[in-house]
């Protein structure tokens, strides 16, 4: 069918022979007009141009015929045929119209805080139309982000089509940067027009939150470093430095605990360089006004715009004394050991040392008679690291005046038997550069108050009564502020009698008074003395202490009085060492000498120590279990020894405890072990009786 104006037609063709009336055998031709695809064809938009004539056709009559048009010719019926073919050629005039597509839908856009133009959408319609194959502009949406904010590269906007054909679509996307932030998004949303219409689209925009633009900030960095102690004679530090940004202002002030202030820096500005100069830090001659010992406590607060991640003291804590106290450290035994030397040095008071004073420790130490090996020796560390010190700085709250408790801002790390600051001494001295006047100044004491008690997070009990105003800050300390450890400790056996001791003591801060450290040395080594029989009573407390017993090689008998007193400890005598065969005990049953035994308290290897709130085991005894069997009478019937009292040196025993061992006993291990386990808090007594002998008949 040939095509025109964007339709087509049929070409009819009829067998007519010459010289008949054409009208006779085919009074009309019908020609078919079909739209092409996207195009529609109306009858009323076809005509037969008005010049058209021909002597065949007596009429042309166009109608509609569904999507199509009829085009009817009805043949004049005085036309008769030529002999030869006979061409009729109709002048139609119109053309087929276009065919509109329609497209409509919804827009649900989520847009987060901070950002202006188009704003959230929850099914915003839209609509358009037009012919196949056509592009249009279907809608435009656009995003900018408030002044000082941007979407990260993690959290760019999108456009997504959730329901229609993507192809149909073409979204041309305009971003807007801000240097290398993106700041603006504006999408141009284009249609082309498909074969058919599409009235359910939905488009979905998310427009995340934005961020904000990260400025560096100008900040103060830090400070060249102060002293933490100066001389009780004054002293000056000349062009302390403060570093940062250009821009960052600072403000310095120093106060002293007799209500002293000195403006350092007020207010200024780091300039190009990133350097502030304070020309002098300036201390008093603290002896100008003070005969003996005084001391005094200067703070410096910063202010301004310091880094939040600022590492250097804030506020910097500054002490100055007259006082040049003595560290010493020495050693102790109950065991009798002997060779330690004392150590000692001197400094100034309130000095935090940049690098620590080391003294050399050397000691050979000898042990009485007992068991001692190399593989026993022990180092407890927490013994020998002797922690110190500075507790706490609370505050008053309130002026309080002769009190034996004080309010504060909060006990948070202070403990009974710390010492701080408090009581007053008046005078004069010239104020540091920057006032260039006399003061009358209240100045605080050394450390002579010392924390009773901790009563609540607020309140404190101390000694002697106080006077103080609000606001007065307490320097609480402990160990008078001295600071010291041990290091580089060994132990190295010389014989079965004798131990080296090496070891570094190192004084890290000097306080604000003599201090004596002590190294128990029966903590450091794991030496069991020998209780020989004839021995005099021994006595102890919480935890575990041993004592060692040779046997007879022809066997006997071992025997203690023993005495629990108030809190309840457990005796046990063991056949060979501290891990050896458990033979006597202690107990709340007269006649379980022999055990049976708990095998959990004081016990090998794990040697555990009760608590008083588990004290119920029977072999444990002490007065406030009641009142405690003590065996004599089991002891006469097994021994045929008789005890003539239970007081013996002035101190009444609670029980006997005793093993009769074989020679073959002596032979298996010719030692035995009296082991006594106690609680926190304890106190206990042990006599070994050598019958017959004046206890033991």
């Amino acid at each position: 069918m040939p095509s025109f104006n964007n339709y087509t037609f049929s070409n009819i063709q009829y067998t007519v022979p010459e010289g008949i009336n054409v009208s006779t055998l085919y009074p009309t031709a019908q020609i078919t007009i079909v739209p092409n695809e996207g195009y529609t064809a109306t009858a009323a938009d076809f005509s037969l141009d008005p010049s058209f004539s021909d002597d065949a056709v007596q009429s042309v009559v166009f109608t509609q015929d569904g999507l199509n048009v009829l085009c009817t010719v009805t043949f004049d019926t005085g036309f008769v045929m030529p002999s030869g073919n006979y061409t009729i050629p109709l002048c139609v005039v119109g053309e087929g119209g276009v065919v509109n597509i329609n497209v409509a839908g919804d827009v649900y856009a989520s847009v987060g805080e901070n950002i202006s133009g188009d704003g959230p959408e929850t099914g915003t319609a839209f609509s358009n139309s037009g012919s196949l194959g056509q592009t249009e502009l279907l809608l435009t949406r656009t995003y900018n982000a408030d002044a000082g904010y941007y979407w990260e590269t993690s959290n760019y906007p999108t456009i997504n089509i959730t329901q229609g054909n993507q192809a149909n679509y073409n979204i041309v996307q305009t971003p807007a940067y801000t240097g290398d932030d993106l700041t603006g998004i504006s999408y141009a949303v284009n249609y082309t027009y498909p074969n058919q219409d599409n009235l359910v689209e939905r488009i979905a925009i998310n427009v995340p939150e934005v961020s904000l633009v990260y400025v560096a900030p100008e900040y103060i960095t830090s400070y060249t470093s102060l002293p933490s102690t100066v001389s009780g004679y004054g002293d000056q530090f000349t062009n302390w430095q403060i570093f940062g940004g250009e821009g960052a202002s600072i403000t310095a002030i120093m106060t002293d605990t007799s209500g002293g202030s000195w403006t350092l820096i007020n207010n200024q500005t780091i300039d190009s360089t990133g350097i502030l100069t304070v020309p002098v830090v300036e201390f008093p001659n603290l002896w100008g006004y003070c005969n003996g010992y005084c001391s005094e406590e200067y703070t410096i607060t910063l202010s301004g715009d310091l880094d939040p991640n600022f590492t250097q003291s804030n506020p910097i804590m500054i002490y100055q004394s007259t006082f040049s106290p003595r560290i010493e450290f020495t050693a102790t035994s109950s065991y009798g050991i002997t060779g330690y030397t004392q150590v000692e040095t001197k400094g100034a008071a309130y000095t935090a040392l940049s690098s620590p004073q080391s003294i050399p420790v050397e000691w050979t130490l000898t042990v009485p008679s007992g068991l001692i090996s190399a593989p026993s020796l022990s180092i407890d560390y927490g013994q020998i690291v002797l922690e110190n010190n500075q507790a706490a700085y609370p505050s008053a709250t309130s002026d309080q005046s002769n009190v034996n408790n004080i309010n504060v801002d909060s006990t948070l790390g202070i403990l009974p038997g710390d010492t701080f600051n408090g009581s007053l001494i008046t005078g004069s001295y010239q104020t540091p550069t920057g006032n260039n006047t006399s003061l009358n100044a209240d100045l605080y004491s050394p450390f002579d108050y010392t924390v009773t008690a901790v009563n609540s997070s607020t309140n404190i009990s101390v000694t002697p009564n106080i006077s103080i105003k609000e606001d007065f800050r307490l320097t609480i300390v402990r160990n008078s502020g001295n600071v010291v450890n041990l290091s580089n400790i060994s132990l190295t056996q010389v014989n079965s009698t004798t131990v080296k001791l090496n070891a570094i003591f190192n004084v890290e801060a000097f306080g604000y008074e003599d201090k004596t450290f002590t190294l128990n040395l029966d903590e450091v080594l794991d030496f069991t003395p020998d209780l020989a029989c004839a021995s005099s009573a021994v006595s102890g407390g919480e935890g575990i202490t041993d004592y060692s017993l040779d046997l007879d090689p022809s066997g006997g008998l071992i025997a203690f009085l023993v005495n629990g007193q108030g809190l309840p400890d457990k005796f046990e005598i063991l056949h060979g060492g501290a891990s050896g065969d458990k033979k006597a005990t202690s107990g709340m049953v007269a006649s379980e000498n022999f055990g049976p035994f708990d095998n959990v308290f004081g016990t090998e290897p794990n040697n555990l120590i009760p608590t008083s709130s588990q004290l119920n085991s029977d072999q444990f005894i002490g007065s406030n279990k009641g009142t405690i069997p003590n065996r004599t009478s089991e002891f006469n019937s097994d021994t045929g020894f008789t005890i003539p009292s239970m007081t013996v040196g002035g101190t009444t025993y609670q029980q006997v405890v005793w093993w009769q061992y074989t020679a073959a006993d002596y032979t298996n291990n010719p030692n035995a072990t009296l082991r006594i386990t106690g609680p926190s808090g304890t106190g206990w007594n042990a006599l070994r009786l050598c019958c017959p002998d004046a206890n033991c008949t």
